[in-house]
């Protein structure tokens, strides 16, 4: 060998590729599995944890029912105000908060039924809070256009909870429990506001508040574990 010419050596890595499935689509596709090395990575890797964001929207959602049921069978206030706090301030957020982390999990129905009645509820509260001027005006036309308004209002919600329900056949039985309570509570309410039968109207708040809870059993289940208390409540 001349002493112009210098020993070529060539360097070659094995790299394996590895079928990868998606947990959204559930299509397969192939990434590269670059070889281990010893030297420490430029950018450590940081491991995000989330927590179940269906908690949070079951004890919104219980809350936001108990409290609407309360007003609609007229126990404690007939006034419906007293639902616009709670509504606006912790169910309609506390619902699309959860829901907006279903929708990034990939959990379609979960996300599509929170973020719906937290449609529900922040819209109910702009309703009937002073400000939009809806309850004064429905009030001068009288009871029975009020009744029609909140009855239609009502009825979009009906049709698209007995969707929800239908959705939840091969879910466990609580899930059922809770959107079929759910479906009935707007079916009784929408009937009695646009026949003009209180005992109807009453029949919806009633199931508001055993949809409630439901949900809050739902909600325990979810965050009772041996880091919080010593009760552990079955899921069915």
């Amino acid at each position: 060998m001349s002493q112009t010419q210098k020993p070529q050596f060539e360097h070659h890595e094995s790299i394996e590729k590895i079928p990868v499935a998606n947990s959204i689509t559930g299509h397969h596709h192939e990434e590269i599995a670059m070889p281990p090395s010893n030297a420490a990575p430029a950018y450590p890797s940081t491991v995000f944890k989330f927590g179940n964001p269906a908690a949070l929207g079951f004890a919104s959602f219980a809350t936001g029912s108990l409290v609407m049921g309360l007003y609609s069978i007229g126990l404690l206030t007939n006034l419906p105000q007293v639902v616009v706090g709670v509504a606006l301030g912790y169910t309609g957020i506390g619902q699309w908060v959860s829901g907006f982390m279903e929708l990034l999990m990939g959990n379609t129905y979960a996300a599509t039924t929170m973020m719906t009645y937290s449609g529900f509820f922040i819209s109910f509260g702009i309703m009937f809070s002073p400000a939009s001027g809806f309850l004064e005006l429905a009030i001068k036309e009288g009871e029975e256009a009020l009744q029609m308004c909140v009855g239609l209002y009502m009825l979009g919600y009906t049709f698209i909870s007995l969707i929800f329900f239908l959705g939840t056949l091969r879910q466990p039985w609580l899930i059922r429990a809770v959107l079929f309570q759910v479906f009935l509570a707007f079916f009784f309410s929408c009937l009695g506001n646009f026949l003009h039968v209180q005992g109807l109207i009453a029949a919806g708040g009633w199931l508001s508040i055993t949809l409630s809870l439901t949900a809050y059993y739902v909600m325990a289940t979810m965050i009772f574990d041996e880091t919080t208390t010593f009760i552990k409540l079955p899921f069915f």
